[in-house]
């Protein structure tokens, strides 16, 4: 899935004329973020609906989930993070 990810940054940064430098990977994680976080805010009732009813804000608030995790995805391929292997060392040694 990671490289699908990738392949449609590469052409999303191509159309728009964007370096996607290591700073980019971070900061845009940050954006998404931040628009998860609006879309939490508006779902729980503590933002400006903007006009959309509550199934609009919910589709928007899965949208950003998954923006997030493409952008985690990316930032993690950028920078050579193995997921699987960080996940197991850090999460899964966990489970009982």
């Amino acid at each position: 899935m990671s490289d699908d990810v990738e392949g449609v940054s590469k052409n999303y940064s191509k159309k728009f004329n964007i370096d996607r430098d290591a700073d980019w990977f971070v900061f845009k994680l940050q954006e998404e973020i931040g628009e998860l976080t609006q879309a939490y805010l508006m779902l729980k009732g503590r933002a400006r609906m903007k006009g959309k009813k509550i199934e609009e804000v919910r589709e928007d608030f899965e949208g950003e989930v998954g923006d997030v995790l493409c952008h985690i995805l990316l930032l993690a391929k950028h920078f050579n993070v193995n997921l699987d292997t960080v996940i197991k060392e850090k999460w899964i040694k966990w489970k009982k």
